[in-house]
């Protein structure tokens, strides 16, 4: 059972008491075990490519350890260390949405977003003392996010959690109030997280400077974290979006069932898929995957828009305009909905 617990009162730090009894998993790697289990994994990974996203420097820590001094148990040091952690004064971190960074980085920069804001505080925590573990919160902030061309990424939000006797501290470095987390994260998927959003904004990074994406970069982030974390839905399902933008239907087909079969609640792979038989011109196939995306991902302009190209080249006019007025209705300026709509529609029918 989880319950609500008053804000710390420090900069966008929102705590969560959730009472819970002991797990048997393992969820905490020594840095060097980490790296030895990611060279098991991937014995040709080159050293210098491999990441602990948590590891931050001994001079950090030190600070950390000057900052939680004294304190009376760990509950009190908890505290101390999440001031710190905001405190101008001291690491004075920040939330950035931009750039996935590991934790030493974005120490060293100041921010991050929420992989590098959680690894950060993880490996401080750690470094004093204190339980420390990853948490998936993509309950509280759960999208499906455009990647062009009606293609879909999804996008999820990790937490540090602090185990205190049985109770778990949960920070929230987004957004202000309380935070409902579903489950504790392992170390090693926490790295697929990193491996994921790494390929993701090499490609995204490209599309905003208008410059070509670099989908062999990408596809080799997403290979590395469904290598490191097989059952990671959301790589498996970014995998596929780069192997169709490689040209591999087959391959990416495959990659987006695998998806699919990991996580039922997952739009993003059900959009790719549609786009994918669309493209083979297999229209009524992408109805059926489209329909399913809409109805997991119902605020989504772009999934119903593509469902609404779908519908029509599967000849259901009527249905092709509903999905297109559903798109406008979220989305008034979605591009190409308005003139696909106002093209096969007649003008006395077109409405507001």
């Amino acid at each position: 059972m989880r319950g609500g617990a008053q804000p710390l009162p420090v900069l966008a730090a929102a705590l969560v008491v959730a009472g819970g009894g002991c797990a048997s998993a393992r969820y905490e790697y020594h840095p060097d075990v980490l790296r030895r289990e990611v060279a098991r994994l991937l014995p040709d990974l080159p050293a210098s490519e491999q990441v602990v996203p948590f590891e931050v420097p001994p001079e950090a820590i030190a600070i950390a350890r000057r900052a939680t001094g004294g304190s009376a148990g760990q509950a009190e040091r908890f505290g101390r260390l999440v001031r710190a952690f905001f405190d101008p004064d001291l690491f004075g971190v920040r939330y950035d949405a931009e750039a996935t960074t590991t934790g030493a980085e974005t120490l060293a920069a100041r921010r991050g977003n929420c992989v590098g804001m959680a690894s950060a505080f993880i490996g401080l925590a750690r470094g004093v003392g204190l339980d420390a573990r990853y948490a998936d919160a993509s309950a509280v902030v759960r999208q499906t996010r455009s990647a062009g061309s009606g293609l879909a990424v999804f996008t999820g939000h990790l937490t540090a959690v602090v185990l205190i006797g049985n109770d778990r501290f949960s920070l929230d470095f987004a957004r202000e109030g309380d935070l409902r987390w579903e489950r504790e994260v392992d170390d090693l998927e926490a790295l697929a997280h990193y491996q994921n959003n790494r390929g993701f904004e090499r490609v995204a990074a490209a599309v905003e400077r208008g410059d070509p994406a670099d989908w062999a970069a990408a596809e080799r982030g997403f290979r590395l974290a469904v290598a490191v974390k097989p059952t990671f839905a959301r790589a498996w399902s970014n995998l596929g979006l780069a192997l169709s933008r490689r040209g591999d239907a087959a391959g990416a087909a495959d990659a987006y069932r695998r998806a699919m079969a990991l996580d039922g609640d997952m739009a993003a792979p059900r959009v790719n898929l549609g786009a994918l038989r669309l493209e083979a011109g297999d229209p009524r196939g992408a109805v059926a995957a489209l329909e399913e995306a809409a109805a997991l991902e119902p605020r989504g302009a772009h999934v119903h828009f593509l469902l609404a190209r779908a519908r029509l080249q599967a000849g259901d006019r009527i249905g092709a305009v509903e999905s297109l007025r559903r798109a406008l209705a979220l989305q008034a300026d979605l591009p190409g909905a308005r003139a696909l709509l106002e093209q096969i529609l007649p003008a006395g029918e077109r409405g507001g």
